[in-house]
């Protein structure tokens, strides 16, 4: 049968149409997930780009294989099984402490890792030993992180590092806080800044930068310590969503009062750990949203997390 020659020109525009628009989708970025994992009174984040994976960080806690519990065992190596990691790209130690690297030693024993970056700080710790022969044994290349260095995600999407800048801070009476790598990830118009444990000088030289730190997301300085609460800071980056990775029960007072009075203060929401369990944000380059799986009251394991009652915040 042969088409008139007005539905012959209305095919034409049709199929032109939908190729326009395929283009243009296909120039988007496609989604970036990041989820905050709930480890307690410490950082671990898993970064997911459709082609690329990056973890930064492993929690801890001092004394934490005392009583046969290992985070990077019973937490995080589960929770990359359960998000379908079966490599990490780049292993992200933002700085030696315990509450970050101790389950690290775990995930390396447990998942292949194409590359670590470290700020390579002073530590004389029995996990950030244990964890630097295990990279050697595997022959996982260890380079130095500092600021002007970019990680490419694939996609269109990418990591700058703006932290720690070389030679490195001294003297500011937390020096291995203040050297904290800083990540800020990019996808389309969307973008979250990751500060390690950052005090106050840190955050303090990160506002100096102003539009440079501008992101979507923030993942609230050092737990949420009052050295963080800099309006200059808060000022600079202002975030939509700001996620507190803070335990339940800390002798810190994190958050501080402080911290949520800025976080307020420049209208972001907040998602915390302690209340929300593991949160998952989503980045789509133009629009985000953040979903908290908070645990059972009890668990000790990542299912608490998947299953549990799921809030959402948009």
């Amino acid at each position: 049968m042969r088409l008139s020659r007005e539905r012959l020109l209305l095919l034409v525009l049709a199929a032109a149409t939908a190729a326009v628009w395929w283009l243009a989708w296909g120039e988007l970025p496609r989604p970036l997930t990041i989820t905050v994992l709930d480890v307690g009174q410490g950082d671990s984040i898993l970064v997911q780009a459709p082609s690329r994976t990056v973890l930064v960080d492993g929690g801890g806690s001092p004394g934490q294989h005392a009583d046969g519990w290992d985070v990077g065992r019973d937490v995080v190596v589960p929770a990359l099984l359960a998000r379908g990691v079966k490599r990490i790209d780049v292993l992200v130690i933002t700085h030696p402490d315990e509450d970050h690297i101790g389950g690290l030693p775990a995930v390396l024993e447990a998942v292949p890792v194409g590359l670590v970056l470290d700020p390579m700080l002073e530590c004389h710790s029995d996990s950030y030993a244990h964890l630097n022969e295990i990279a050697r044994e595997k022959g996982v290349p260890v380079h130095r992180a500092t600021e002007g260095q970019r990680l490419n995600l694939g996609d269109g999407i990418f990591a700058d590092v703006l932290n720690p800048p070389d030679p490195r801070l001294q003297g500011t009476g937390s020096d291995r806080n203040e050297n904290s790598i800083v990540l800020r990830i990019v996808c389309g118009h969307t973008s979250a800044l990751l500060t390690g444990d950052i005090d106050r000088n840190g955050v303090a030289r990160l506002a100096r930068l102003g539009e440079e730190v501008r992101s979507t997301i923030l993942k609230v300085p050092h737990h949420g310590s009052a050295d963080g609460a800099v309006p200059e800071f808060y000022d600079a980056v202002r975030p939509e969503l700001a996620v507190i990775s803070v335990g339940a029960e800390n002798p810190f007072g994190h958050p501080s009062p402080e911290v949520l009075r800025e976080a307020q203060r420049v209208g972001a929401k907040v998602m915390r750990t302690d209340e929300d369990g593991a949160v998952t944000i989503c980045l789509t380059g133009q629009r985000w949203s953040a979903r908290g799986y908070a645990r059972r009251v009890g668990a000790r394991r990542l299912a608490g997390a998947v299953d549990g009652a799921a809030k959402e915040t948009r």
